[in-house]
């Protein structure tokens, strides 16, 4: 695969594709059928190699892809060293990439012949704040949900593992029209536990006036992982300026989803998904309410490897 090169017509500059420029007064590049079908092409076949199939929606099959089909037993000078954990040896081939999102009591049990697991486990988010109706002359604005908290540990495969291990997953929080509602929380047996974040603020103050209301914090409890611990990002602000109107806050972003996007004046908020924060609500309405985005829920996603 190459830049098509061999059609004079597709404008590349220095071998690249360029933007066009309106001021200088020169186009920009164009991208062939022939050229973007072959790249894609070229990604399909690699996620079927590995034996899944093509989602549109999934952003993340390429890596996984890649990943199933590499071996990395025959990788030289890629030792992992973690003291403490028991983990000396160069990671193994990957066998499978599971993923958890049921709401409640999951147990999991490791593939026989997975010697090591990659635990990716993040908190459900909150909802943002919604907007219930408000009086004449008033606004009401709705922060986005803060996303959960995230942890991620490599882990040798124990006798106790095969058993089972309880992951247990927490809701996102429920859509409202008022201030949001926090998510729940998830943990890895007793190895990993994460908090969910917290709902957005809602504040309802006199029309045509700027102002802005905070989004909802972060889930702040985490612990456990060996490779990472990290506290969910809060939801974003909503903010009220005299010149553009309203806006709510955008739910907080966490590795699994960028969160809720935002939405302007009496529109109801969306959703979060796997771990991020719900989007707020914004109103001026005397006569309905708006519900804020729902939080996503907890999420767990483990990597076997032989």
């Amino acid at each position: 695969m190459d830049y098509p090169k061999s059609i004079p017509s597709v404008g590349l500059v220095n071998g690249g594709f360029v933007d066009e420029n309106p001021l200088a007064g020169t186009p920009g590049s164009l991208i062939p059928a022939t050229w973007g079908n072959g790249v894609t092409q070229e990604i399909v076949n690699v996620i079927k190699a590995a034996g899944l199939t093509p989602d549109e929606a999934k952003n993340d099959q390429l890596a996984t892809a890649i990943g199933a089909l590499v071996d990395f037993s025959k990788m030289k000078n890629t030792p992992t060293t973690l003291s403490g954990y028991g983990i000396t040896d160069a990671m193994g081939r990957l066998l499978a990439v599971k993923q958890f999102e049921t709401v409640g009591i999951t147990v999991y049990r490791p593939n026989p012949r997975a010697k090591r697991i990659r635990v990716r486990l993040i908190g459900a988010g909150g909802s943002g704040g919604g907007c219930a109706p408000v009086a004449a002359t008033y606004q009401s604005l709705g922060g986005g949900g803060g996303a959960g908290a995230y942890t991620e540990g490599l882990f040798d495969v124990t006798a106790e593992m095969l058993v089972g291990v309880p992951i247990t997953l927490g809701a996102g929080g429920l859509p409202r029209n008022a201030t949001g509602s926090m998510g729940g929380g998830a943990s890895f047996g007793a190895l990993m536990s994460a908090a969910g974040g917290f709902g957005g603020q809602n504040l309802i103050f006199l029309a045509n006036i700027s102002g802005f209301v905070q989004g909802g914090a972060g889930g702040q409890a985490v612990g456990g992982g060996n490779l990472a611990n990290a506290r969910g990002v809060p939801g974003g602000y909503a903010m009220s300026n005299t010149n553009w109107g309203l806006l709510s806050g955008a739910g907080g972003a966490c590795p699994f989803d960028g969160g809720g996007p935002f939405t302007g004046v009496n529109g109801n908020g969306n959703a979060g998904i796997r771990g991020s924060g719900g989007s707020g609500a914004c109103s001026n309405n005397a006569s309905a309410s708006y519900v804020s985005g729902a939080g996503g829920n907890a999420f767990c996603e483990i990597w076997e490897y032989e």
